[in-house]
């Protein structure tokens, strides 16, 4: 009989039965996932606990470490503000305000105007990689990257206020070098700085040289600063081609009837230009040493012409000598390079019009001697042909008498 009643105990479950008994155990199984969830989420939750109390005890390190290197550069001193920033205290506190005040330049939630503008003109001052500056400014390379774009962007927006408008030489000048060229307003050249291109670009910015290099035309006055400033055009562009486009485009080189440039003799002699005579002496170092004194009146003017226009390669000097982003070829794209240039150029004039005492200007000088209608065309001019002719032969009349 017991043997009767277990057999009858694993007789089939009813229907009825196998529904109560399927949803008890869908029940539990919901009960498990459930617990393993919570499980889990507490886990992931005090994982990013740690993990946040990680990032605030690293920023509790860092900070004093970004302000006291930061504090190190802008307000110890001036000897290591130039040497890094190529500017004194006071005039970056001021390039700071304009930025702000004019260019838009903003703080963000973790960096300051100053610390942006810090690391972009110790990259432009050094050459220095993002990677480098990174370290040095404990910051991540986006965050270095990102602050160079706002900076180079707010300089540019200065270019109305730190290009500087030329003043003519007066009647009354007194200064020997430039006592002869009346009405001048300062010098042109162009000069080649390298910049890195894709392979199918090379021959149009190779030089006469070699060299992967794009075409600056750069308009100085006497005192060494920037009035107009072309920089875009392919290595192998000549200079007379950079000059007629910058004389026509909208908002180009503009120049006052009556009023002219010196430039050398890559460029054509006539109406706001005044070349030297080809065929003679010209450069400064034909006069140096042993070498004979001018014999003729295109000499002499040629001499004079020569040291009048130097101008204008002291200030490519001192720009080179400046930015170290000049002097090598950059990863920059050739659009952004183009924009460095101008932005190098615009804080030349800031610093120039900012500091009294310039060193590397004071270096440069120990080692080289030295309403109106706008013009809209380059072409040669039979009437400034002839006024040069006067001016050579006045030139070496009063050195005769003398």
């Amino acid at each position: 009989m017991e043997k009767l009643g277990v057999i009858m105990d694993l007789q089939p479950l009813s229907s009825t039965e196998y529904i109560i008994l399927e949803e008890i155990m869908c029940q539990q199984f919901l009960v498990v996932l459930i617990c393993l969830f919570m499980a889990s989420h507490g886990h992931s939750l005090r994982r990013r606990c740690r993990n946040r109390r990680e990032i605030r005890y690293c920023m509790s390190v860092r900070v004093p470490k970004i302000i006291s290197h930061l504090h190190s550069i802008i307000n110890n001193n001036d000897s290591i503000c130039i040497d890094k920033l190529r500017m004194d205290r006071n005039a970056f506190h001021t390039l700071v305000i304009l930025t702000k005040d004019i260019g838009g330049l903003t703080d963000s939630k973790s960096m300051s105007s100053s610390e942006k503008l810090a690391m972009f003109l110790n990259i432009l001052a050094h050459h220095e990689k993002n990677r480098s500056i990174k370290v040095d400014y404990i910051r991540s390379e986006w965050s270095v990257s990102q602050a160079f774009n706002e900076c180079l962007s707010a300089i540019l927006k200065l270019t109305p206020l730190l290009l500087v408008d030329p003043k003519p030489v007066l009647e009354d000048e007194v200064e020997d070098r430039l006592k002869w060229f009346k009405g001048c307003l300062g010098a042109l050249d162009g000069t080649y700085i390298q910049i890195r291109v894709s392979s199918q670009y090379k021959p149009r910015y190779m030089t006469r040289k070699g060299e992967i290099a794009t075409n600056v035309l750069g308009v100085c006055d006497r005192n060494l600063n920037f009035t107009y400033v072309l920089p875009g055009w392919k290595g192998s562009d000549a200079d007379g081609h950079v000059l007629r486009d910058a004389v026509t485009r909208r908002n180009g080189l503009k120049i006052h009837e009556g009023n002219y440039y010196l430039c050398d003799g890559g460029y054509t002699n006539g109406k706001g230009f005044l070349s030297p005579y080809r065929g003679y002496r010209y450069w400064l170092k034909d006069w140096r040493g042993d070498n004979p004194l001018p014999q003729c009146k295109e000499e002499l003017f040629n001499m004079r012409h020569a040291r009048a226009r130097n101008v204008i390669e002291m200030t490519f000097g001192l720009l080179k000598g400046r930015w170290g982003i000049l002097r090598s070829s950059s990863w920059y794209s050739v659009k952004v390079h183009n924009r460095i240039i101008s932005a190098c150029c615009l804080i030349h004039n800031f610093i120039r019009r900012e500091m009294e005492v310039d060193p590397l200007d004071i270096d440069m000088k120990e080692q080289m001697e030295y309403q109106h209608e706008n013009i809209d065309v380059v072409e040669s001019s039979q009437e400034w042909t002839t006024w040069r002719d006067e001016l050579a032969q006045s030139m070496w009349n009063a050195r005769s008498n003398n």
